[in-house]
């Protein structure tokens, strides 16, 4: 006998932005499987925002990560109590943690697809069996196994996706032509990363810049987040300094300049917005990376200490990345895995980033860049 479709599902992934954004393609999949279920979904309290709209999700829950163990503890305890009052009959939880995992078996649905991405971990409080567990995968098929694991046949290559409504998108349009006045094509620059070895250098970004504005003939907006301040001063000052080693007319570097702008205090939507009406973004491996992919914008992406294999699960002649491979200081991979890095401070030259060149990029940024803009403003 077939089993019964659930009626009410609840997924979890209680990470970081780019996995939260990652987790849309397996939401559209349950949809898509249970198109009459109803389907809440449980984030990080920061980015839950970005799924606002998904036509695949009925409900967010934020959840708040608190850098205290107590009142982490406390936090995930009530949001389990408020979620076991939602009597789900299925919970996938796509990439666990073990406070997940708890919060998961809490809410006491009978059908649990809880899966620990960890090659050596074991799917703690599952009732399914999660397929091809332990096997190198791209960490949204890994997601996508969580599904699978229900029943569910999904090919391999399904992509996130953000949904916009028309204001959010006219008013990046007002943002970038009307307020700013930044002519297009528009390159975007996301400058930050979850440490500084993923980094590549700020100066390359403005260097990056410049040749944009010169070459293109366009202009540059470079991002960062609310906490990355200092790399946007940062970025400025290089930019600066580059206008003046290359250009040596003041009225032309005044022009350039006033093509070039950085932020640092934008939502996770208005991001995604402003994303969309970039021609392509180039950055370092991080969450807007995913963003960008999942409002269908270019990308090119730098990764330094980490193969892209598991976080790069996109079709290269679209968003190309840079890899500087076969470097030896990449020494803390578990055996059979991806060649990794994991310190925070690098004493070997930083060859992983270094080695990337700033013509290299231009070139892929002008390659795969998106020539028409999305929106375009009525006259007042």
């Amino acid at each position: 006998m077939k089993p019964r479709a659930p009626k009410k599902i609840l997924a979890i992934k209680i990470r970081a932005l780019g996995d939260t954004v990652l987790m849309t393609a397996p939401v559209a999949e349950l949809r898509r499987a249970f198109p009459d279920a109803e389907i809440h979904v449980a984030a990080d309290s920061r980015w839950a925002p970005i799924l606002e709209n998904h036509p695949a999700i009925d409900r967010i829950w934020k959840f708040e990560r608190h850098r205290e163990r107590f009142a982490r503890t406390k936090a995930a305890a009530h949001l389990a109590f408020r979620l076991r009052e939602q009597h789900f009959d299925c919970v996938i939880n796509f990439h666990a943690s073990p406070s997940s995992a708890m919060i998961s078996r809490a809410t006491g649905s009978p059908l649990r697809s809880i899966h620990f991405h960890g090659h050596l971990d074991k799917n703690k409080f599952s009732t399914v069996d999660i397929p091809g567990k332990g096997s190198l995968k791209p960490i949204i098929e890994r997601d996508m196994d969580a599904v699978r694991a229900l029943g569910i046949e999904i090919p391999a290559g399904k992509l996130p996706q953000l949904v916009l409504d028309s204001s959010e998108v006219y008013q990046a349009a007002a943002r970038t032509q009307r307020d700013l006045l930044l002519p297009d094509p528009i390159l975007g620059i996301s400058l930050g990363a979850s440490r500084p070895t993923k980094s590549w250098r700020v100066v390359h970004f403005a260097h990056l810049a410049v040749e944009w504005c010169l070459k293109e003939s366009g202009s540059v907006f470079a991002t960062a987040g609310p906490d990355e301040s200092r790399i946007v001063r940062l970025f400025n000052d290089a930019v600066d300094a580059e206008l003046a080693r290359m250009i040596p007319d003041s009225t032309t570097r005044t022009s350039v300049r006033n093509r070039i702008t950085a932020d640092h205090s934008l939502s996770v939507r208005q991001l995604a917005a402003l994303f969309s009406r970039f021609a392509v973004l180039a950055g370092n491996d991080s969450g807007p990376k995913h963003i960008a992919v999942a409002v269908n914008t270019p990308t090119v992406t730098l990764f330094g200490p980490e193969d892209p294999f598991e976080w790069h699960p996109y079709e290269k002649k679209k968003h190309p990345f840079f890899f500087v491979d076969k470097l030896d200081c990449r020494r803390d991979a578990l055996p059979g895995m991806p060649p990794w890095c994991g310190v925070l401070e690098c004493t070997e030259d930083h060859k992983c980033m270094n080695l990337i060149g700033v013509e290299q990029v231009l070139t892929e940024c002008r390659r795969v860049a998106r020539r028409s803009p999305g929106v375009k403003l009525e006259p007042e």
